[in-house]
């Protein structure tokens, strides 16, 4: 099942052009004939939860802005359940199985590459170190290379995609017709990107006030609804 699940995740990455140009998802089922249950344990899932939770607490740490922590535990049930799973994956349930696998093996790598103890066990300095290693190779001698750079790289996108995607103030409000986000009392990743958002109804007033008498040009297309 496991291994199965792990050949799915390869191929739904490969199937992505743009992940797989950042991520390499071959060799994890390469990894699983090598190293089997020991690698990917068939853990509890909320094993996976909980790792891939504390790598967004890496990734965007709580300064003198929101974070990660801030957005707990809605923002790592949406990380996984939606960015990845149907964003990244496609709703493959297989894959996505595939993916939670490599979750517990980020876990378990230290222990089998004599490293230090399991991921979630470490203290958040150690756990900083640990996953900058991940990202920069450290592990492609201990034979673990082809899973510490997927999994590593694979949570890195999500978990800065699903904050740097406005979450929790992310959703379209339904049957109004501008989509401007309500302020709900903290910043979140537009606020801290300072992105404006779509355009408010005064805004739009103030856009169609201003070229209301513009030339237009030849050749432009009017029927064109999105010009």
């Amino acid at each position: 099942m496991i291994r199965d699940a792990l050949g799915a995740l390869e191929t739904a990455i490969s199937r992505r052009a743009l992940l797989h140009n950042l991520i390499k998802g071959a060799g994890l089922v390469a990894a699983y004939d090598k190293f089997g249950t020991e690698l990917f344990a068939q853990a509890p899932r909320p094993l996976a939860y909980q790792v891939y939770s504390a790598i967004g607490k890496l990734v965007i740490p709580v300064d003198e802005d929101p974070g990660w922590a801030s957005f707990e535990p809605g923002i790592t049930n949406f990380g996984v359940d939606v960015f990845v799973r149907q964003l990244l994956l496609g709703g493959n349930f297989l894959a996505f199985q595939g993916f939670l696998a490599t979750m517990s093996a980020l876990n378990q790598i230290p222990i089998l590459a004599n490293y230090a103890s399991p991921f979630l066990n470490m203290n958040n300095t150690a756990q900083n170190q640990y996953y900058s290693d991940l990202l920069t190779g450290k592990f492609e001698s201990d034979g673990f290379g082809d899973v510490a750079g997927f999994s590593s790289g694979l949570t890195l996108i999500s978990t800065k995609g699903t904050f740097f995607s406005n979450y929790p103030n992310h959703q379209a409000y339904p049957r109004e017709e501008y989509q401007v986000r309500k302020p709900i009392g903290i910043k979140t990743g537009w606020d801290i990107m300072q992105l404006k958002g779509p355009v408010g109804p005064d805004e739009e007033k103030a856009l169609r006030a201003r070229f209301y008498d513009v030339e237009e040009l030849s050749g432009v297309d009017l029927t064109n609804r999105y010009i």
